[in-house]
């Protein structure tokens, strides 16, 4: 596959001169890697930066896109601390069709894949989340998450489009093993909908994310792709976002979101929608969060050592296990399904202790059924 068919290079010129921290700015190191680019050099990448300048089907113009903005600050950010192998492939070029787009998406999304390289998608509207999610079509374990203030499903015969694309996403991809929604705001989604809603299989507010963030933690550990929707955040820290809501995560907890997807070596892609570009505080927001997500990126190290516990529980036939690895102080536990397959699930530390003092774990109760649901 010739990846340069797909793009149209970037101008580095546009997002590096005058920039005050010369050298020493991302841009420049970016550049290098974008220049030495080739065939055999993917291979030797840790992360890829693509922009796909769609908004709901209609290419955005170009030098004047959410991604064009978005590099424009980006790269005048400070340099990572260690060098990242990082290249820039340019600007998805335009499609006849959404479908199209969504396609190419996929095809790119799926080589990068058998790479072992991260894809960091700059949009455009959240709907090219499905042209992600397609390249995992065939995955029996595939995790998608997507931090959002609302629920994107509609009833009815409505356009398709941005605001009801997980409507078509549950029903492309009926087996989706997992998929969690961050951030949602409950006046905004209610109670009834979320549970109305099949496909969902875990939901956090985000009165519940801002108690603990950390809960975010262990959700995003065990995701293969992570969606973030700008108008997640309040407006007034990111006021171009097609919602314009009161209310919403603050920039540097949606930093904190972006460095905990980083940090997971199981997450291969990380989306980041509906920019806008009307004003350049958004943009600034989103390279920061984009930012924090190489620098999570950076510090990204494989499973270490891990200690096994058991925890006996009246009326379980076998004891839960854990996992805990003590250098990181992260939890995982595991399920078997009823056909044999094993999976490990990012836990808390609460939840092995309850486990320990004979309560059975809610979110291990719930994943022994979607194991045995995936067996069906």
């Amino acid at each position: 596959m010739n990846l340069a068919d797909y793009f149209e290079p970037v101008d580095f010129s546009r997002f590096t001169t005058g920039n005050p921290l010369g050298k020493y700015a991302l841009g420049p190191v970016i550049e290098k890697s974008s220049e030495r680019i080739s065939d055999d050099a993917f291979q030797k990448l840790d992360a890829v930066i693509l922009g796909v300048p769609v908004e709901n089907g209609k290419p955005q113009k170009k030098g004047t896109s959410a991604p064009d903005k978005i590099r424009n600050e980006l790269y005048r950010l400070a340099a990572l601390a260690q060098n990242l192998n990082i290249a820039d492939l340019g600007n998805l070029k335009p499609a006849t069709s959404p479908k199209g787009t969504y396609l190419a998406l996929r095809d790119v999304v799926e080589y990068l894949r058998e790479l072992k390289v991260v894809a960091i998608i700059l949009g455009g509207s959240q709907d090219l989340t499905l042209g992600i999610a397609e390249a995992f079509k065939n995955d029996r374990f595939f995790w998608l998450s997507v931090v959002d203030a609302v629920l994107d499903v509609k009833k009815g015969t409505e356009t398709f489009d941005s605001t009801n694309y997980l409507t078509r996403l549950f029903k492309n991809l009926p087996n989706l093993f997992h998929f969690s929604l961050i951030g949602y705001q409950n006046h905004l989604v209610g109670e009834k909908l979320i549970h109305k809603t099949n496909g969902i299989s875990e939901h956090l507010r985000l009165g519940q994310l801002r108690d603990d963030i950390s809960q975010t933690e262990f959700l995003l550990r065990n995701s293969d792709v992570l969606s973030f929707d700008m108008g997640s955040i309040k407006y007034t820290e990111a006021p171009s976002s097609r919602q314009k809501n009161p209310n919403g995560l603050r920039g540097e907890e949606a930093c904190q979101l972006a460095r905990y997807a980083g940090l997971s070596p199981q997450l291969g892609t990380f989306g980041l929608f509906e920019t806008g570009n009307e004003h350049p505080i958004s943009a600034s927001l989103a390279a920061e969060i984009t930012w924090y997500f190489l620098e999570g990126l950076l510090h990204r190290k494989p499973w270490g050592e891990r200690t096994v516990y058991k925890a006996e529980i009246d009326g379980l036939d076998h004891p839960v296990v854990f996992l805990h690895e003590p250098e990181s102080g992260r939890w995982w536990f595991k399920v078997k399904s009823v056909s044999g397959e094993v999976c490990e699930i990012a836990c808390s530390e609460e939840e092995y202790r309850k486990a320990s003092e004979n309560e059975i774990p809610g979110r291990w109760l719930k994943f022994i059924q979607e194991m045995d649901d995936l067996s069906k």
